[in-house]
């Protein structure tokens, strides 16, 4: 059964960003892996949200691989405008499977004069998320 996971990215009055996820259907929640064919969304109660998923490894934790899930849908370094609802939102197709221990990750964040602008954090949380968690 396919998979659809959301992630949604509640932004703060100050510009702090937290990241939770959401099985909206088809697997156990919370959803530890994700494999071909799967469906993930993103959504935001900021309209200016944006996401990107990181190109170089050494910006990245030990267990999390560079790149995207989505291949060429969502290349990494690309910025996404995320949607205020699911429905709303466009809905990309895992091409490459992967687990809590060989998650990729992505950034949170604005437009900022042209520039991507990464949102703050909530004290305590790491910034962006991680697909398809640890953000359960």
């Amino acid at each position: 059964m396919t998979v659809h996971l959301n992630f949604h990215i509640f932004v703060d009055r100050n510009g702090k960003a937290k990241v939770s996820n959401q099985t909206i259907s088809g697997g156990p929640a919370p959803t530890n892996q994700l494999q071909p064919g799967d469906k993930v969304t993103f959504t935001s109660n900021n309209p200016t949200s944006e996401i990107r998923f990181k190109k170089a490894q050494d910006s990245l934790p030990a267990n999390a691989q560079a790149g995207s899930p989505f291949a060429d849908q969502l290349a990494p370094g690309n910025r996404h405008k995320v949607e205020a609802g699911v429905l709303a939102g466009t809905v990309f197709t895992v091409r490459t499977a992967c687990d809590i221990d060989n998650h990729f990750v992505f950034e949170c964040g604005h437009d900022l004069s042209g520039g991507f602008s990464e949102w703050g954090t909530l004290e305590g949380d790491i910034p962006g998320g991680g697909v398809p968690g640890p953000n359960d």
